[in-house]
């Protein structure tokens, strides 16, 4: 079976930098379950796949504009701590952060006194990635997989779904156990448990 929009793909994956920095991999253990065609993988990834069949290696260098877009210097700001209502801060933390195109992730990059600078900028925006892929399995997508938007099971990468179990690939969203693809850990402080998305360490509050 060829992947197509609404088939599953089962992949196995490193990520890496232009420099050969490995970012993420599923270091030949459990594969990554994907819904294809529901924004569940960065667009040229996602573009990389389409025609391939179970058995295929996918060696693909994606740019920005088809990964997490270019970095947009005006999302870095700095802000008065007490917007932070007494919460204790670190380099690193993220926080969603209400806005006009709803809450939106932003990462805590400098304490400097009263003030706090932050950016809303994407992790890996700006970065050329490139993505080595090997193709375990492919599958036509139930119809309930296909109205939610993602897979349904323990390795599946879904789109604006919190699952306790699963895996995010390639970044845009959040889980609670094992890979998120690149490999950024959050976690959120309202429940403790622990989310993983794309390449950077920190946490979550709401």
């Amino acid at each position: 079976m060829k992947i197509t929009s609404n088939t599953v793909v089962s992949i196995d994956y490193i990520v890496t930098d232009e420099n050969g920095q490995v970012l993420d991999t599923t270091n030949g253990q459990d594969a990554m379950e994907v819904l294809i065609g529901h924004s569940n993988i960065v667009p040229g990834l996602e573009d990389a796949l389409m025609g391939k069949e179970k058995g295929d290696r996918v060696d693909v260098l994606v740019q920005p504009d088809r990964a997490y877009g270019i970095r947009h210097p005006e999302l870095i700001q700095e802000i008065d701590i007490n917007m932070f209502e007494g919460m204790e801060l670190n380099v690193g933390d993220s926080f969603l952060a209400d806005t006009d195109m709803g809450k939106k992730p932003i990462v805590v990059k400098e304490i400097k006194g009263n003030t706090v600078v932050v950016d809303g900028n994407h992790p890996l925006a700006g970065m050329t990635l490139k993505f080595l892929v090997d193709i375990i399995d492919v599958r036509q997508a139930t119809d309930s997989e296909i109205e939610h938007g993602h897979v349904h099971g323990a390795h599946g990468c879904c789109h604006g779904h919190d699952h306790e179990d699963g895996h995010e690939c390639c970044g845009k969203h959040h889980h609670d156990e094992d890979h998120e693809c690149c490999g950024r850990h959050h976690h959120d402080h309202d429940d403790d448990d622990d989310d993983h998305e794309c390449c950077c360490h920190h946490h979550d509050h709401e």
